[in-house]
């Protein structure tokens, strides 16, 4: 059983739609345009979440062995989330020193936002 086209062509979008909003998050921190880079940033995670969901349904489908599944009750947990855009923002500004705990901040607000905005 092949993939259904509708859910391919969903992955593939939100794919290249989450790839070109990290080439923009990504020119506006190479440009020192910080202001910007804040709400790139925050669309890339509403990007990513969206990927992850269509990639979650994508393999759900694939897999035919998952009968109704809720997806958020098996989403990746928050702080991984969180540990994960903190990386994702300290590897982007060059890996500065002691931005560790901006970072944080900064990750959990735009997970916690992101999130609101899925729902």
């Amino acid at each position: 059983m092949g993939a259904n086209p509708e859910l391919r062509n969903k992955y593939r979008a939100t794919w290249d739609d989450f790839s070109r909003k990290l080439d923009i998050y990504q020119s506006c921190v190479e440009a020192g345009d910080y202001a910007r880079a804040e709400t790139a940033l925050l669309e890339v995670e509403q990007a990513r979440m969206a990927y992850n969901s269509a990639r979650d349904c994508l393999a759900q489908h694939l897999t035919s062995r998952i009968a109704a599944v809720d997806l958020k009750s098996i989403a990746i947990p928050e702080q991984r989330r969180v540990r994960q855009t903190a990386h994702l923002l300290w590897e982007l500004a060059g890996k500065p020193h002691g931005t560790a705990d901006s970072d944080w901040r900064r990750a959990e607000n735009l997970v916690r936002t992101a999130s609101a905005s899925a729902c």
